[in-house]
């Protein structure tokens, strides 16, 4: 089985905008396609509670044809569209779906960390870890996420 694990900073931006570094990132897509993983684990999609929208729905069904996703995202009270992860599996896959909580600390339980697929023989975990945030300001949550 062949995975890649990719911080993406941002679904939306490298899917839809124009911008220098979302042509880069579609690059990256490309190049992630042609090795034709098993799994696709992204880091960072930053979308809104709700998941994908009508267009990102469709420019998945493009870009990743004949894969499956799910996905995890911020919910409030933490902030809106920030972190979140998502896993896309080869269709002929069907993993049972987790979304782990690990008691962490602040609001970081509900920023859309951690995915888990279970393929019966395996897991798969992938998690987004929160850095301590500019001036150290989230050192003390980042330690106690550390230790669970």
């Amino acid at each position: 089985m062949r995975l890649i694990s990719w911080n993406i900073d941002s679904l939306n931006a490298a899917l839809t905008s124009d911008s220098n570094r979302a042509v880069l990132s579609r690059k990256v897509i490309d190049t992630i396609i042609e090795k034709d993983p098993d799994v696709i684990a992204l880091q960072e999609t930053k979308l809104p509670y709700k998941g994908p929208s009508k267009k990102h729905v469709k420019l998945l069904g493009e870009y990743f044809e004949g894969y499956s996703y799910v996905w995890r995202t911020s919910q409030e009270p933490a902030r809106k569209s920030y972190a979140g992860t998502m896993f896309l599996y080869k269709e002929k896959y069907s993993p049972k779906v987790f979304y782990p909580e690990i008691q962490a600390p602040d609001t970081m339980d509900l920023e859309g960390r951690i995915i888990t697929l279970d393929f019966g023989e395996f897991y798969i975990t992938q998690v987004y870890t929160p850095n301590a945030g500019n001036g150290l300001k989230r050192l003390k949550e980042r330690q106690i996420w550390d230790e669970k």
